[in-house]
């Protein structure tokens, strides 16, 4: 079988694991009809709002006018898809089927992506193929509720876009520029990755240290084309809202209802004890109310003064949360399913071994994946955790994992050739 994974190309084995990820999340859409349920979340309301009215807006309970509470790119394709299809079973379940085609297509990448850093192919396979039969957070992945796939996606670009710059050392303009043609694309799908993008940039600068001009060069002209990609976003907010808000606008709501006296490390328990009713204008009608009045980014900056005020009074508190969500964030325990939990953990744990391992042997792309294992969940430390956060370092941790079991295979199928040489 090894043999076999040895010789064929990513693109077939990358074909493989789309059918099997497909056609096992199509079996879970049929069993359990996910589509039957219509309830809508921030990013929903303001697609089925852009498409039904025209205004990019109204994400919480009661109409509340203009927003940047969610980013633009996946609003969008779900926008065309309201305006398409309606807001009813029909629409749900084209987006289910396009949120399991993009988590397919993530999925099927793994060979590739594991090709573009370096990895044994077999060992993106195995990670791609532990995926595609173990959905382990099937809402997810099926779902389309959130942009959680196009961040696991975002990632693998990341991650390949790092690894490339370092072994083509191209540093010509036409590289930068379509650098910052991915990332800026890349950010207005995932404003969370505005701070992996940084990190990746001083990480390069760091490693460039004798090539400090021509990398310096290389990355404002990346820097001026991201900025460019941003540019309609940030314009846009400025004449709707006010403020030329660069990312997303809720920073307060998530720290104020992360950071209070009721508050768990858990997202699910939070929902459960009713703080979401209490703080979140999604399902607070008062709160949706306060931001009609007020206007989203006052709201948020009072939202996110609170917040702040409650962790300068209460440091330990929030220490402890804090710690609570980064054990979330790679250690999740969830209640309806021991078997995930156990899966979880071994996914972190082996994810961890071959990081370290990767770091040992001074592996470029140890050094780039370490760098996103390290950057990106540090926003999820500040508010609650759950199944969704995680998800998009899936592949990652499990790739590490794979190369770490690649790695000893190799190893030990090396000895015992030595063993037959010297035998014989």
């Amino acid at each position: 079988m090894f043999g076999i994974l040895r010789s064929a190309s990513p693109v077939r084995l990358g074909a493989l694991l789309f059918a099997v990820a497909f056609l096992v999340r199509i079996a879970v859409i049929i069993f359990f009809h996910p589509y039957h349920d219509l309830a809508r979340y921030e990013l929903e309301r303001t697609a089925i709002s852009l498409a039904t009215t025209g205004v990019y807006g109204n994400p919480y309970a009661i109409p509340t006018g203009p927003t940047a509470h969610v980013a633009p790119g996946y609003t969008l394709i779900l926008a065309a898809l309201f305006h398409l299809f309606g807001t009813g079973t029909t629409a749900e379940i084209i987006k289910e089927l396009l949120a399991t085609a993009v988590t397919s297509f993530e999925i099927a990448l793994l060979p590739a992506v594991a090709a573009a850093l370096s990895f044994d192919r077999r060992a993106g396979f195995v990670a791609g193929l532990i995926m595609a039969l173990y959905p382990a957070r099937p809402l997810v992945e099926i779902d389309g509720d959130w942009e959680t796939p196009y961040i696991a996606l975002a990632l693998m670009l990341a991650a390949v876009l790092a690894m490339r710059l370092r072994k083509n050392n191209d540093l010509s303009w036409k590289a930068a520029i379509r650098h910052g043609v991915c990332w800026g694309v890349a950010l207005l799908f995932v404003s969370a990755l505005l701070l992996v993008f940084v990190a990746l940039i001083f990480f390069e600068a760091i490693w460039r240290r004798k090539q400090v001009r021509p990398y310096f060069a290389f990355a404002l002209v990346e820097l001026a084309v991201v900025a460019v990609c941003l540019f309609p976003w940030i314009v846009r907010n400025d004449l709707a809202l006010g403020f030329p808000v660069v990312t997303r606008s809720n920073a307060g709501i998530e720290l104020r209802i992360s950071n209070n006296d009721y508050a768990v490390a858990d997202q699910r328990e939070n929902l459960q004890h009713g703080l979401f009713n209490r703080y979140h204008p999604l399902q607070s009608p008062s709160e949706a109310l306060k931001v009609r009045q007020s206007g989203e980014i006052e709201y948020n900056r009072e939202a996110r003064a609170e917040a702040t005020r409650w962790i300068s009074q209460h440091p330990a508190r929030f220490l402890e949360l804090t710690l609570g969500r980064i054990r979330c964030f790679w250690f999740y325990i969830d209640p309806t399913s021991r078997v995930k939990t156990i899966f979880l953990w071994c996914v972190s744990l082996c994810g961890f071994a071959g990081l370290v391992v990767a770091l040992r042997q001074k592996s470029i792309a140890g050094y780039i994946l370490g760098v996103i294992v390290l950057v990106y969940p540090i926003p999820n430390y500040l508010v609650h955790v759950g199944l969704r956060q995680s998800y998009p370092v899936e592949w990652l941790m499990l790739l590490l994992g794979a190369g770490l079991l690649s790695g000893a295979l190799q190893r030990k199928h090396a000895r015992a050739r030595e063993l037959v040489a010297v035998s014989n």
